[in-house]
């Protein structure tokens, strides 16, 4: 009998796994050329303690107003757990605003599963919110062996305070208040000085609807280190992106060779992606004078783990040589490419390889790890839309 079960990792560890689950559910988004630590080491540049998991500002501050609460209770006949506060607080905030997008539970309520204390208890820590609640304290009657634990303050005190009548009301919802707004942008700004996060959180321009963090205009005002690093994540991004179209073609031809109908003429399909995607790798003015040995010192600085990951590291620099040099002729059909895809997929994949598994191919959606590398960028956006809108609120809410 098979059964699963949660290994004692580290908080980083599992914050990692839930992630990589979340991307399982995005079906554009999955690694399937393992890319992975270079992705996310951009990211963690770019972006620091965001995940894809995140989904709105004010649960930076729900969570921590909910240990709040429950720690008020702790000298109650039945005191409140923390577990039951966050669900009740889930409840009103849906009850606040049914229609608003990002709230935890939405669908499932207060039985939902992954609360808003796991989801953020990586970003908490990283922002400096939520400190170490633990400090080992010896026993100066045993000293070196008896140990206690002494909790600490657990959260930094310049937190806003708890709004009346939370946590089965919480007004205004998910939408930060000015005084909340303020405070978290110069909490993350704080701890996360000459990011590219920050510096788009100082910025007066607006998000808006911009779909990629290179083509916000506040670039144009960052530091020369940041104006690099934001290049050289468009330039990997535009690049392992023809990877993953030509991954797809690869899977669209057996398909088509299995008279397999759901998918319709995805062999054409893909076949055309490819060519816009030449068409503007060839034009990108900055492609052939990327310096990617700066781009690989500046991503494994961030996660020197990359080096371990031979395999990795060879197919990506294969990839980019391709790319930087512009050999793009014929590419769809190029067979040397065409054996660099299929040895690294089924290399990450084993026997779940989509080039070998005919049972996953039947399965197949159409598409399979073919969207461009974000960074995160679609909760990121989220995140500071939330506060500059915060910035922007006057007077208290009622």
């Amino acid at each position: 009998m098979s059964r699963l079960a949660w290994l004692d990792f580290s908080a980083e560890d599992q914050r990692r796994t839930r992630e990589i689950l979340r991307l399982f559910e995005e079906t554009e988004s999955r690694d399937e050329l393992g890319i992975g630590q270079a992705r996310d080491a951009f990211s963690d540049l770019l972006f620091p303690g965001t995940s894809v998991l995140l989904t709105r500002a004010r649960y930076f501050l729900i969570v921590p107003w909910c240990a709040q609460t429950a720690d008020k209770t702790a000298h109650w006949k039945y005191p409140l757990s923390m577990d039951a506060i966050e669900r009740r607080a889930l409840v009103a905030l849906k009850k606040a605003a049914p229609a608003e997008l990002g709230i935890i539970g939405a669908r499932a309520g207060a039985a939902v599963k992954n609360l808003p204390s796991v989801i953020y208890a990586h970003a908490l820590e990283r922002y400096g919110i939520a400190r170490d609640a633990i400090e080992l304290v010896a026993d100066e009657d045993d000293l070196g062996e008896h140990v206690t634990r002494q909790a600490l303050g657990r959260w930094v005190p310049s937190l806003p305070p708890v709004p009346p009548g939370f946590p089965d009301e919480i007004p205004g919802g998910v939408h930060l208040t000015h005084e909340e707004a303020a405070w978290l942008a110069e909490q993350i700004a704080s701890a996360s000085p000459g990011s590219y996060l920050t510096h788009l959180l100082q910025s007066t321009l607006p998000v808006g609807s911009i779909d990629w963090p290179w083509v916000h205009p506040a670039l144009s005002t960052a530091d020369p280190y940041m104006r690099a690093l934001v290049n050289d994540a468009e330039l990997f991004s535009l690049a392992m992106h023809g990877a993953a179209l030509l991954y797809n073609l690869l899977i669209a031809e057996w398909y088509e060779e299995e008279k397999l109908t759901r998918e319709q003429k995805p062999v054409e399909r893909y076949r055309q992606k490819l060519r816009d995607w030449v068409g503007a790798a060839s034009s990108h003015p900055l492609r052939a004078s990327w310096d990617t040995a700066a781009m690989w010192q500046r991503i494994l600085e961030q996660n020197p783990r990359i080096v371990a990951n031979a395999r990795a590291r060879r197919f990506i620099s294969d990839w980019l040589d391709v790319f930087v040099r512009g050999d793009f002729d014929g590419i769809a059909d190029n067979g040397s490419l065409r054996q660099l895809v299929v040895e690294r997929e089924r290399a990450v994949k084993g026997p779940q390889s989509r080039l070998r598994n005919e049972k996953l191919l039947r399965n197949w959606a159409g598409a399979s790890g073919s969207q461009r590398l974000g960074y995160r960028w679609g909760n990121v956006a989220t995140l500071i839309r939330d506060i500059h809108a915060g910035l922007k609120v006057t007077g208290a809410r009622a």
